[in-house]
């Protein structure tokens, strides 16, 4: 998409907000993953070495034990402080997959989950979660682990188990909306999202049901939505909002459906005058409340990016 498409639907212009050198995670997922860089372009290895020693990612690794591990070998899932939430805020914080603390916390997380008919549990003795498991195995994907046999044996679970409506429940009961778990459907398109095309084409399906699951419902822009659907954070932990939900569907390509285009006109609405969004919701390891937020900004411009020519055609038809 042309940028003279998309960046007509904002109110100023935040590129210098989101390359500022303090975040080098943003600034090379920004390159490639909104203004289409090549992975080996100049300016993205500079940044995605730079997020080692710079910015939030690596605040998380200077935490990490030599070994690999958060909190204590044991307690992968403790909330927040345990290896498998340190592993997921890392893949959405912009940590580069390839420095070997990251690998090495990626390891150790493999080494401490226990299965469970394929899926993942944060706590030992309790049930697999759909949700955790996709998290775990989103995060895994975006640094470079997506085709290990412990994340390949969780996919099979997902894809197999069916928790009614369409979607996936969830032992969490608060995240159940309808009896479907939200959460678990963008994690899944999360995971989609980091897999080359020939490896998305076997799991088309476990795509189609996730979206279904969201856009049958209308992306809950009206009646009993999830808890805080429409305050944005990141990264989010342990929960989901509408602009995940939204960001996740533009990753994977899914085209531009009624409930998308007027969920993002609610998105757009919530820029400030330079086209910039806020932290709304307290979340571990992210930006200060009520502050722009670097990585939100950027998940709204890529939504955006994916449905703005679309989006312009819906305002035409409606004006």
């Amino acid at each position: 998409m042309s940028e003279a498409t998309w960046w007509r639907h904002l109110k100023g212009d935040p590129t210098r907000f989101l390359l500022s050198e303090d975040e080098p995670g943003v600034i090379w997922r920004t390159l490639t993953v909104l203004l289409d860089r090549p992975h080996d372009s100049p300016a993205v290895v500079r940044a995605r070495f730079a997020a080692r020693q710079t910015g939030m990612a690596a605040g998380l690794l200077a935490s990490q034990d030599p070994l690999g591990y958060w909190g204590s070998p044991s307690g992968y899932g403790a909330r927040w402080g345990g290896t498998a939430w340190h592993v997921i805020a890392l893949a959405a914080l912009g940590a580069d997959p390839e420095d070997p603390r990251v690998q090495r916390g990626a390891q150790k997380l493999l080494e401490s989950l226990q299965l469970h008919s394929g899926g993942f549990s944060a706590t030992r003795g309790r049930p697999p979660a759909a949700c955790f498991t996709a998290e775990i195995c989103a995060a895994l994907a975006r640094l470079g682990f997506a085709h290990h046999p412990r994340v390949r044996e969780a996919i099979a679970w997902l894809v197999d188990r069916d928790g009614g409506s369409g979607g996936w429940s969830c032992p969490e009961l608060r995240h159940l909306i309808g009896g479907v778990c939200p959460l678990a459907c963008v994690g899944m398109l999360r995971f989609m999202a980091e897999l080359a095309p020939v490896d998305r084409a076997p799991l088309a399906g476990m795509a189609n049901r996730a979206a279904s699951v969201l856009l049958d419902r209308g992306l809950w822009l009206e009646g009993n939505a999830p808890r805080a659907w429409w305050a944005f954070s990141h990264p989010n932990l342990g929960r989901s909002d509408l602009l995940d939900a939204l960001w996740a569907l533009a990753l994977i390509g899914w085209p531009a459906e009624p409930p998308i285009l007027k969920a993002l006109l609610g998105v757009l609405a919530r820029q400030d005058s330079v086209g910039r969004w806020v932290q709304q919701q307290p979340a571990p390891f992210g930006e200060p409340v009520g502050e722009p937020s670097r990585w939100i900004t950027l998940k709204a411009l890529v939504t955006v990016a994916a449905y703005g020519d679309s989006l312009a055609v819906h305002r035409e038809e409606e004006g």
